[in-house]
């Protein structure tokens, strides 16, 4: 959902505000340049894939790989390459690995982060991969150390420079006979599947140039959702029936509809109430009797004559016509059952008693009663 007269997609990309395109149709820093249907972020220029609200992330294109090629004619070729990006936008760390592909190849990844009070340190993560010969190398999908290796990438990360450089003393002439270049990159995990003809290529990055595809974190400020809520207007959870959600990735935090709405939390009027009576929602929110939809919620419940122990889950039963009478009749039985105790209890009491004053008036006159 963009902004009330602001384009919403660009080429296949939906765009929803805070992004947009065009002159009062974004907030800052999330504006989006649209280039022959074709999105950038106008803050860094990579590439937009997809830009999620609900859980705050962004798909672009990173198109920074470092690589090096040693020949054995001993020329020699390198590229050193990073991302810088804006403070509202971070590096995944549970969605991206650190990658490194080659035969004694060392890929390196430089970081810059922030600790308490906003200051700025180094941080850094590294990953090996290694083959003697091009039968080691590993014929799945999967990186597991034989000509390709992952490593996790570190948390609160804007900006970064990756390095791949063939290790001395490992590396030598019959390596680079069949597999001259390494390549390291930063790139969404479940994007990325090896091929063993990644090893033995020398044009892996220029296959690439547009990039290989990143997840992004982003947030709508900087601070916390107590502090933001505290801002007024500023405030960028605008919608009704919307929440604040404090990031894990770094500090700052994003809004969500509240559950049971969906839409934009951003705009005013932007959380509407699900149906979740009627399709697409209705797998979502199951119910096998009578759905009735209510705000920010909805009922389920058995028609006349039917029943269930729960509806949602449970389909309902035609009820047995005669449970009534007999629920009736047992609640009848029971009634009677508990008055005829009672009253034999208190006719066994009222022996009792009567037995006990004739024993204490027979004992105050010293004889026995006529």
């Amino acid at each position: 959902m963009a902004r009330p007269g602001c384009p919403d997609k660009c080429g296949n990309v939906s765009i929803p505000y805070p992004f947009g395109t065009g002159n009062g149709c974004f907030q800052e820093p999330f504006s989006v340049a649209c280039n022959e249907s074709r999105a950038y972020l106008a803050s860094t220029g990579v590439q937009v894939l997809d830009i999620n609200l609900t859980i705050g992330e962004i798909r672009v294109l990173n198109p920074h790989i470092a690589w090096q090629c040693n020949y054995t004619n001993g020329t020699n070729s390198s590229g050193l390459d990073g991302l810088s990006l804006d403070p509202f936008h971070k590096v995944s760390h549970t969605k991206n690995m650190l990658t490194s592909i080659g035969c004694a190849t060392l890929a390196l990844v430089v970081g810059v982060t922030k600790g308490k009070h906003q200051f700025e340190y180094p941080v850094a993560n590294s990953c090996f991969s290694f083959c003697t010969d091009a039968s080691n190398v590993d014929d799945s999908t999967e990186c597991s150390g034989m000509g390709c290796y992952q490593s996790s990438f570190p948390g609160n990360i804007s900006s970064f420079n990756t390095t791949s450089a063939a290790v001395e003393g490992i590396s030598n002439s019959t390596i680079q006979s069949f597999s001259p270049c390494s390549y390291s990159f930063v790139a969404e995990e479940e994007w990325f599947k090896f091929d063993r003809s990644y090893v033995l290529s020398t044009n892996f990055a220029s296959k690439h140039a547009n990039g290989v595809p990143l997840v992004l974190d982003w947030v709508v400020g900087n601070g916390s959702c107590l502090e933001a809520s505290k801002m007024g207007s500023q405030y960028a959870c605008q919608a009704k029936n919307s929440k604040c959600i404090d990031v894990s990735n770094g500090p700052g935090y994003r809004c969500n509809c509240s559950q049971g709405y969906e839409g934009n939390p951003y705009l005013q009027g932007g959380c509407q109430d699900i149906n979740e009576c009627e399709p697409p929602n209705q797998s979502l929110y199951p119910c096998k009797g009578n759905c009735r939809n209510t705000d920010g919620n909805y009922t389920c419940s058995c028609p006349s004559g039917f029943r269930s122990d729960d509806p949602k889950s449970i389909p309902c039963v035609r009820a047995d016509p005669n449970n009534a009478l007999k629920m009736v009749l047992g609640i009848s039985v029971s009634i009677i059952f508990l008055m005829v105790c009672i009253f034999a209890l208190h006719a066994e009491y009222q022996k009792r008693k009567l037995a006990k004053e004739k024993q204490i008036f027979f004992d105050q006159n010293g004889g026995q009663l006529t």
